[in-house]
């Protein structure tokens, strides 16, 4: 069984130097929560039904650029409180868990949304 680290595959997926169905690059941590929340449910519903991944401190050409000094950085808690707040069909929110790594010498912070069978995720208002 081929199992890849957490760091092995984020760095894979950035050194492919596009986006793809399953994982998305942004620069720095959005200022429109309504953007925000379509790039998580996008990718909780991704085609491949994997795991996917929102990395930030990433251009999309797959520069790495950080996000230390993202004024707008967000954390765990952060994620957790902003899908709680949304009202899911049938109450049930896409599990997400950040992961902050450091790729010649930048902070990249990497959020993952973790696959489901209980896709599709959208919201009932």
């Amino acid at each position: 069984m081929n199992i890849i680290l957490f760091e092995d595959e984020i760095l894979n997926l950035i050194s492919e130097k596009r986006e793809g169905t399953y994982w998305d690059f942004k620069q720095e941590y959005h200022k429109n929560k309504a953007r925000l929340l379509h790039d998580i449910i996008c990718l909780a519903n991704n085609i491949e039904n994997r795991d996917a991944y929102l990395i930030f401190g990433i251009s999309d050409l797959g520069s790495i650029v950080g996000v230390e000094s993202d004024e707008n950085r967000k954390n765990q808690e952060h994620f957790i409180s902003f899908l709680h707040g949304k009202k899911f069909s049938g109450g049930v929110i896409p599990y997400v868990f950040l992961k902050t790594l450091t790729i010649d010498g930048h902070e990249v912070d990497a959020l993952t949304i973790k696959k489901s069978n209980k896709v599709p995720f959208y919201l009932s208002e």
